[in-house]
């Protein structure tokens, strides 16, 4: 299939459009999605990817101001608290990635499934 299209839509205004270009570009190598129920099980592979990567620079940011805090502040249960709500972000990303993937091998196995129904379950939230 021809390059894909990025739904840029997942951008915040102070996100790289590049960063996202790139990593479309490393998952379409990896996975060459070849028709349109893989192009529609991709896109939500960038998507979720994107997000994990997302998650994954705030909770780093939530660490360092975490270390930066005195034993004593009254921000520090907050931050320790964003820390644990990114955390769980970050892990069900990756658990959707893994799901994805899967439905993806499925497909290329042959194996016969809704692909509508079966992604709206796997909708990633930017």
């Amino acid at each position: 299939m021809e390059q894909h299209i990025i739904n840029e839509s997942i951008l915040y205004p102070m996100e790289n459009r590049e960063e996202l270009i790139a990593l479309s570009a490393q998952l379409q190598a990896e996975f060459r999605p070849s028709n349109e129920a893989e192009m529609e099980i991709f896109d939500r592979l960038v998507t979720a990817s994107w997000l994990r990567k997302r998650y994954e620079k705030v909770r780093a940011k939530l660490y360092d101001r975490k270390h930066a805090l005195a034993a004593g502040s009254p921000q520090l249960p907050i931050t320790i608290d964003s820390i644990r709500r990114f955390q769980q972000e970050v892990d069900q990303q990756k658990k959707q990635l893994a799901t994805l993937r899967k439905l993806l091998r499925r497909l290329r196995e042959g194996e016969s499934f809704s692909i509508e129904e079966t992604l709206h379950e796997y909708l990633p939230a930017a």
